[in-house]
């Protein structure tokens, strides 16, 4: 008796863990960013997908599902040449470093709009752009998200980073603007 009541408990665990995940929620994070030369004209633009790294994962279900520690406040920091590995932190990312080489003093907040949709729910930050003043000539292979606002800081939860296919070098005068979005589509 004991046997089947178990294996039943573990059929209908499995139901419904698949019924809350409606089969599979596939949870996605784009980074596009747009260099403008110092004439106002776009010199590139690139849009790429963003790896969501353990911490990152950990910290989603650590604050949605248990509600610990809750902080709506991220960061958008630019990353340099090197691979992103799911194991990176932000005391620890060996394979690559971050991009200083821009004027303001502390990583742009990540200031995010309001969720729309439904079966495919998004979330952006296109209404406010995290904008960046390239102050020395730098090459970026990418952009990364945080919960910490110190340029060149190891502090806070990495949550995930991302490549372009090629890096990409700017100048003195040049402007990146980094929009993200994050989008949550239902299986």
């Amino acid at each position: 008796m004991q046997g089947r009541l178990g294996a039943g408990l573990a059929a209908v665990g499995g139901a419904i863990a698949r019924a809350l995940l409606g089969g599979a929620v596939m949870p996605r994070t784009f980074h596009t960013l747009q260099c403008i030369g110092p004439d106002g004209q776009v010199k590139w633009e690139e849009t790429i997908e963003n790896l969501t790294v353990n911490t990152g994962l950990a910290d989603m279900l650590s604050k949605y599902w248990k509600g610990s520690n809750y902080t709506g406040a991220f960061y958008a920091g630019l990353k340099g040449t090197g691979t992103i590995a799911a194991t990176d932190t932000m005391a620890s990312h060996a394979g690559w470093t971050e991009v200083q080489g821009y004027s303001q003093a502390a990583r742009p907040a990540l200031v995010l709009g309001s969720v729309t949709g439904t079966t495919t729910a998004s979330l952006d930050n296109s209404a406010s752009v995290a904008s960046y003043s390239i102050n020395a000539t730098v090459t970026v292979a990418g952009a990364f998200i945080t919960t910490d606002s110190t340029k060149g800081g190891t502090a806070g939860i990495l949550i995930g980073a991302s490549d372009f296919a090629t890096p990409r070098s700017m100048g003195a005068g040049d402007t990146l603007n980094l929009t993200t979005s994050f989008t949550n589509t239902s299986g």
